[in-house]
């Protein structure tokens, strides 16, 4: 026999997240470069101003996929 879920799964996508401090709305405020290939993406929350940091890592793009400039 399946139970129910205790609440319905959220329908928002992934990077609309609650804050971990009010659990109000977390917008996006900025992206800074930490190194060349790593970077932070900075959200804040409109409620009580808190911010949340999440680095990520960008990948360089394949040299051999690269198209060579038109002379």
């Amino acid at each position: 026999m399946r139970h129910r879920a205790a609440s319905t799964a959220s329908s928002l996508p992934s990077l609309m997240m609650p804050c971990p401090v009010c659990a109000g709305r977390m917008v996006y405020h900025g992206r800074r470069a930490i190194a060349a290939d790593v970077e932070d993406t900075i959200y804040a929350c409109k409620r009580c101003g808190a911010e949340l940091i999440r680095t990520s890592v960008c990948k360089a793009p394949d040299p051999e996929t690269l198209r060579p400039e038109a002379a």
